[in-house]
């Protein structure tokens, strides 16, 4: 039987984070890092690697730092200036980042400040390797197809248009994984047209992540492995 189900998280990533709501607000973050895996734009046999520090709170937060486990500081950059959300822009190398506990210290708008630590594993995945992206046979749909990555616990797709100040998320599927049986070693999701159509004409960025958490929780991230295709509208 062949089925996606999607996954119920309690830590929405990256740019979902934003979309996650509460009733009520409390001065508690949380604090994760995990690899981030993507292939070399200029070289695609290679596989490069950043560490990714991704920091939620329902409450408002001014500022986080990380320091790694070379005792090196670095200041995390306030998603679109709301203080729910902080992270760092990946620096990618070829080599592993370095492994081991990573501490954050956050101060909230209320004038705390709060320790929070994540240890941060050698695991890694790789970037999905992406077979095609063109609208189906129906011509209602934007299908974009990958072959399953070893080891990987979920899937989600993003859809952008644009770059810097100009990008516009178009589309975000929720992380999901595959509870075929068989697995399948190949997926496919499709984006309705009459989304994009709605954005008007241009190049849309693709994105597949493939996601290994850190325990069966499904809470924290261990590693994400990442790719993009354009597809012109």
């Amino acid at each position: 039987m062949k089925i996606l189900r999607f996954l119920v998280l309690g830590y929405c990533i990256l740019l979902g984070l934003i979309a996650c709501k509460k009733s009520t607000t409390e001065d508690i973050a949380s604090a994760d890092v995990f690899i981030q895996s993507i292939k070399n734009p200029i070289d695609t046999t290679q596989t490069l690697y950043a560490a990714v520090s991704s920091i939620f709170s329902y409450s408002s937060m001014t500022s986080v730092s990380v320091i790694d486990p070379n005792n090196s500081t670095k200041q995390l950059t306030n998603y679109a200036n709301l203080g729910n959300s902080f992270y760092n822009d990946p620096v990618y190398s070829a080599t592993l980042p370095s492994v081991g506990v990573y501490n954050y210290t956050v101060k909230f708008s209320d004038g705390q400040s709060k320790a929070y630590t994540n240890t941060l594993l050698a695991a890694t995945l790789p970037p999905p390797v992406i077979t095609s992206l063109g609208k189906n046979v129906a011509n209602d749909s934007i299908n974009i197809t990958w072959k399953a990555v070893a080891n990987a616990q979920a899937y989600q797709m993003k859809v952008t248009k644009g770059t810097g100040t100009s990008l516009t998320q178009v589309y975000y599927l929720a992380p999901f994984y595959d509870a075929s049986t068989p697995l399948r070693p190949v997926l496919t999701m499709g984006v309705p047209l009459v989304t994009i159509s709605a954005y008007g004409t241009g190049t849309y960025t693709f994105e597949i992540d493939a996601i290994l958490y850190e325990t069966s929780a499904y809470t924290y991230i261990q590693a994400v492995g990442i790719s993009t295709q354009y597809f012109t509208y």
